[in-house]
């Protein structure tokens, strides 16, 4: 049976009370006349009970809400002061170890559960609906020891909100007597709001993904309730839940340790699949599966992470069908359980792609300004980074001393350019800020160095080759069942942008009017010749003439599709609540800025 619990249990008024004290005892300790020396002399380590004190302002913090973690940080920066260190003087080591230790202690959780138990959450997504999940402990579940998270999803899209809610807990019996032996929670969604909203037919099952969007928010909600091992979640699913599966590595690769994708359709497009580089990935298809568009989906899965050498099981059974392979699981487990997430791999790609589903803009340690941004990254020896980039103003490095020295000069080669030698500070509130921002305790970065891409012709030759080297070798097959009906949905909600134009260079005006350091390379315009009045942009004022320089910060890139790749992006990206984004246009030789509110339509009939 399965019990009902609270969305979410506040932290108790006892919490509270224990951070106002360590602030206050912390403060009264620095405040003294002799710890004061003490900081002045660097040897605040070398006391105990400050140092407990420090770990309690650490927890405050990270863990703690948003006044009380606002006053833990200005409590720490007044402690960094009164030491002697300004604003651009990094921390040490041994504190960034400190506040790890803290992370590995884990956040104070809401509600008392042990052992084995069945419940349910219900997770308030960002537009306000409800959704609800099926969590299963083991017998020797513990909140004092991680464990680690199956994430379970069922196939569909489901008829309707009954049939979610039990193929939800028909993931979790499924899953449960493995994943009891093995020490693993399993965690399954009732995907309510995925279900059919119309019959199906040759063009049309109408129906909404879950976004990983929403999927963090349940691995959010379920950490605050449970000891969870970050670094030992893996997502699986039957059928929808299977490419749903494969679309979140595909978008988030930091945040699962692995895939098992089951009764798949699979994948062809190895751009999307070439981010599953440090995704292990185990999956059980049957040859007799007719539930799927062919068995050259899941074979070109297969074959891709194949060919490049990715961590990677494809077992097909001759005999088997579109069905579950339980009996498989035990294997499943013992196989994850050796393939722990790796937050900081020393060689990285960053490669967009059209999947449904797309790709973050940060990618474990690297970020891209753009979404178009491609990106890969290498820390080489002699604390040197590598990296060529295409699409991109500027690349956001999130580093800490597993990566590189922090405290030595970090070499950086952009492009075939080598800059020169630079500094990032060690800090321990970059680290805070992005544990709370991230919610993920087990990728922490502790300084942030952003890098511009250059435009010398050398450079921007050196970036085109290097795109034409992930020129995908395997033939591209026809669009899964279950993402082309998707996709026609989002068409459907959202069928054109309402503008026509083509692109157009941009002179020295604009770029002098905009910054040579803002324009990327190889960017262009697109010169309006018609806005639809009933166009979702018609509210913004553009006319036809205008020059559109970016919508949400994304510029256009020469020969990368003008318009019509703006409203592929915007489609996939969009949900039902409406979004600002601002947009920036050329008009009578000055920069006009303005912003518009996009959202999902309703579905046709």
């Amino acid at each position: 049976m399965y019990c009902v619990q609270d969305t979410l249990v506040k932290r108790n008024a006892s919490m509270k009370v224990w951070a106002r004290a360590a602030i206050a005892a912390l403060a009264a300790a620095a405040g003294a006349a002799d710890h004061a020396a003490a900081f002045a002399a660097g040897i605040l380590q070398e006391a105990p009970a400050l140092q407990a004190d420090r770990r309690a302002l650490f927890r405050a913090m990270l863990w703690d809400g948003t006044e009380e973690a606002a006053a833990a940080r200005a409590r720490w920066n007044e402690l960094r002061a009164a030491r002697g260190l300004g604003a651009d003087d990094p921390d040490t080591r041994e504190e960034l170890f400190e506040l790890e230790e803290v992370l590995r202690e884990g956040r104070p959780l809401e509600g008392e559960v042990s052992g084995e138990t069945a419940g349910r959450l219900e997770v308030r997504l960002a537009d306000a609906r409800l959704l609800p999940v099926f969590i299963a402990t083991p017998p020797g579940y513990s909140p004092d020891r991680p464990a680690p998270v199956m994430f379970a999803m069922h196939g569909g899209p489901p008829g309707s909100e009954e049939a979610a809610l039990r193929s939800a807990v028909g993931m979790v019996n499924v899953w449960r007597a493995a994943a009891g032996a093995a020490g693993w929670i399993i965690v399954s969604p009732a995907m309510v709001h995925v279900r059919a909203m119309g019959p199906r037919t040759d063009d049309r099952l109408p129906y909404e993904v879950l976004t990983p969007q929403q999927v963090q928010a349940v691995l959010a909600a379920v950490q605050r309730r449970y000891r969870v091992d970050p670094d030992r979640i893996v997502s699986t699913g039957i059928s929808l839940g299977s490419n749903f599966s494969i679309g979140y590595a595909a978008a988030m690769p930091h945040r699962f340790a692995a895939i098992v994708p089951v009764s798949t359709e699979g994948d062809s497009r190895e751009h999307l699949l070439r981010n599953l580089q440090h995704v292990p990935t185990y999956v059980l298809e049957g040859s007799q599966d007719r539930n799927i568009r062919g068995i050259n989906g899941p074979r070109a899965l297969r074959d891709i992470l194949a060919y490049h050498a990715f961590d990677a099981i494809y077992r097909e059974f001759g005999d088997r069908a579109h069905e579950g392979f339980s009996e498989r699981y035990p294997d499943v487990l013992r196989w994850a359980a050796v393939r722990p997430r790796n937050p900081y791999p020393r060689d990285l790609l960053r490669l967009p792609h059209a999947g449904i589903m797309p790709l973050a803009r940060r990618v474990f340690w690297i970020e891209s300004d753009t979404r178009q941004g491609v990106v890969r990254v290498r820390a080489a020896g002699d604390n040197h980074i590598e990296i060529d980039s295409r699409w991109a103003r500027r690349v956001t490095l999130h580093l800490n001393d597993r990566i590189v020295d922090l405290d030595r000069p970090i070499g950086i080669t952009v492009n075939g350019e080598r800059l020169a030698p630079r500094r990032a500070r060690r800090a321990v509130s970059t680290a805070v800020e992005q544990v709370r921002a991230l919610h993920d305790p087990g990728r922490v970065a502790t300084a942030v160095m952003t890098i511009a891409m250059p435009g010398s012709g050398g450079a921007t030759g050196r970036a085109a080759a290097f795109w034409e080297s992930l020129a995908p070798v395997h033939p591209e097959g026809r669009l899964s069942f279950w993402e082309f009906y998707a996709v026609n949905a989002l068409a459907e909600r959202f069928p054109d942008i309402g503008l026509e134009g083509s692109e157009i260079e941009l002179d020295d005006a604009i770029v002098a009017a905009t910054g040579a350091d803002a324009v990327a390379p190889e960017s262009v315009g697109v010169a309006i010749t018609r806005v639809a009045a009933d166009g979702p942009f018609a509210a913004t004022g553009i006319e036809a003439g205008d020059v559109l320089l970016d919508v949400g910060d994304e510029p256009f890139f020469r020969g990368r599709g003008g318009l019509q790749r703006l409203h592929a992006w915007l489609m996939r990206e969009l949900t039902g609540v409406p979004q600002p984004y601002r947009v920036r246009l050329w008009r009578d030789g000055r920069i006009v800025t303005g912003s518009v509110e996009l959202a999902l339509g309703p579905y046709d009939g």
